[in-house]
This record gives structure tokens, sequence and C-alpha cells, in this order.
């Protein structure tokens, strides 16, 4: 058993749900605005951030290696969702967490924040959930559901069984809960079971800095089996987002290659079922050939496929990845790596 230890901090930043300035399903650009964002939220988002040991600097990771679209993180401040926390079934976590909500001219209660993890295992002291979390006593009783800004606490979480592994959420779950989710305040769990693998990274960054929205010069080669995050949500100002962003050419382009497995996790936290429709392509789900998931509110899914075959479908080109709004479709680019150009649509 391992223990896995992470430093989370929760930050204010601007935040542009459409950073790469297009919609490539209509053929517009959007133009840059003094603050130098194409489409920003009204005000700052809460953004769970990964630092290195006692939050001595900022340890950003993209959420997905292979996704053509995502920002920087390190010139974003962090993700949304936040910071992936990750481990395998038998591991201990503990996440060291401080709140560095640092918003002027917001109710203090708004400031307070928490954090509470689904599917794995913690002692009530950890649950983070107001009101319901005692004070621990090796934390000099603070009470891990309402931090002040300043304040630190340890969470510690425990995967023990084959039933932690899967995609989970974890979350504020303060007072202002519901507020500080619809900015952002949220994140994933991912727990691998026996015999997963972490996916394979990158040789060579995915972009050149001559590159485009839609033309890459020279693309890595895929890997022989990828690992993709897929969150659908709602921020406050600009609706349902995925992985924080809106619009095709912003939301996630992910990279693969024909006869590799491909791995997708996908969690909804919008309050209403979410489609996942991956077009040309079908998998085993339970005991049924599928091309759609219908995923609850709150919950979350996982399923590969072999890309490029028979079975499974898909192969050379772009595939559109559809979803409960226009506002939230992606895509899987199947390629074997070089030059790449993907289609804009309609420009009158």
């Amino acid at each position: 058993m391992a223990r896995i230890e992470y430093w989370l901090q929760i930050e204010n930043h601007a935040w542009d749900v459409s950073p790469n300035g297009i919609h490539r399903a209509t053929g517009e650009n959007f133009t840059r605005g003094a603050n130098g964002l194409f489409s920003p939220l009204p005000q700052d988002a809460l953004i769970l951030r990964r630092y290195t040991a006692n939050w001595a600097a900022p340890l950003d990771a993209v959420l997905n290696a292979w996704d053509l679209n995502e920002p920087n993180p390190a010139q974003t401040f962090g993700t949304i969702p936040g910071a992936t926390i990750e481990a395998k079934v038998g591991d201990e976590i503990i996440v060291h967490f401080r709140n560095s909500d640092m918003r002027a001219g917001v109710p203090d209660v708004e400031r307070i924040h928490s954090l509470h993890a689904r599917g794995i295992q913690h002692a009530n002291v950890y649950d983070g959930t107001y009101p319901f979390s005692t004070s621990d006593a090796a934390q000099s009783n603070k009470r891990g559901d309402m931090l002040a800004p300043g304040e630190t606490f340890d969470y510690r979480y425990s995967v023990l069984h084959a039933s932690n592994a899967g995609v989970w959420l974890y979350h504020d779950a303060s007072l202002a809960q519901q507020k500080s989710i619809a900015l952002g305040a949220f994140g994933a769990i991912v727990v691998r079971g026996g015999g997963e693998m972490k996916p394979t990274l990158p040789n060579a960054p995915l972009r050149s800095a001559t590159d485009t929205p839609t033309h890459f010069a020279n693309v890595p080669p895929p890997p022989a089996s990828g690992d993709h995050l897929f969150v659908f949500h709602e921020l406050a100002g600009a609706g349902e987002c995925l992985n924080g962003r809106q619009h095709l050419g912003n939301t996630p382009t992910i990279v693969a290659r024909s006869n590799t497995r491909v791995k997708f996790r996908v969690v909804n936290f919008t309050p209403r079922p979410q489609p996942f429709h991956l077009h040309g392509h079908r998998w085993r789900f339970g005991d049924d050939w599928v091309d759609t998931i219908s995923i609850p509110a709150g919950a979350g899914v996982t399923f590969e496929l072999l890309e490029g075959t028979s079975e499974n479908g898909g192969g050379n080109g772009e595939w559109l990845i559809a979803s409960g709004t226009d506002t939230t479709r992606g895509s899987l680019v199947v390629t074997d790596g070089g030059a790449l150009n993907l289609a804009m649509g309609f420009s009158a």
C-alpha cells in the first residue's frame, strides 16, 4: 500500500471558457477583450490547484495530456475541473488543503471552503460536508467543513477495496457550496484497479509555437493506450461546459491512433442526465452494445474501446463527441501523428 500526498489550494482567478477564440462548428472567430480573454466569466473562478509540498510552488498538470485544445495550466493558473487526484486500489491518500480565496467584495461566508470526496473511504472527520463534520483533535480541533481564508486542513482517504476503482468527484461542500461549485470548486478522483496503468504521456509537445487551433505542424504519435477525462458541468455566467470550456475548438479534441486502446472517464456534474455519444463507434457497456451512454446527474462512468476495429468502429479521421448541448461538443482525432489539419465550419 502506498501513501500518496497532494497539496491543494483553492484560488480565485479569471477564467476564459473559449481560450482558443473560435467556434469550429459555425466558423466564428471571437474577439479578444481588453483583459486578453475571449469569453471570460463575469467573476473570478475558484480553482483547486495542485502544489509541491508545503505549497512551495505550483505543480500544474493538464487534465488530458493528449488534448489538442487544453491551455497550458501554468498560464491559466490551474484547471477546471481542479487538479485530478489519482491513486490505485490499496493506496492511502492525504490531501493537504489550504484556502486562498482572496476575492474582494464577496460575503465572508462565500469565502469559507472545504473538500468532500465521493466514492472513496474516509472517517466522518474528513467528510468535509457542512454542518456534519466533527472537529479533529489531531488538527487543533479544526473542522474540515468550514475553513476560512488562510486556514489549512488535512483530509485522509483510503481506497482499499475494488469498489473504489473508477472515476469520482470531489468538491467544496461548505455552507456556500452551490455557489462555489458553480465557479469551479470541484475536481475528479481517478482510482485505478489491479492491472490498470497510468496513461503514456507525449514525448514531445502536441503544439508548436506556430500552430493554430486548426493546424498542427507535428503531432507526436499517439500512445498504445490512452486515458481521457471528460467532466460536464455548469459555470456561473456561462452555462454548460466541458472541462471548463465551451464550443468546438476549445473543448477537448483528443488524439488517438488506430488499433490502440482508448479509455474514457466521463463525469456528469450538471443537475440533469447527460448523454455521451461518440460518432462512428460502439462499445460494450454491461450486457449491451451501445454508442451512447446516458449519465445520471452526479455520476461517472468508465469504458474502453479498441480504436479502428471492426468490433468498436472508428478509424482515421475526426469523430464528433456529442452531448446534451452545442456548447459541450468535443471530438476524437484518430491519426498516426505528424501534420494535422482540422476542418473549420461555415463562415459567411
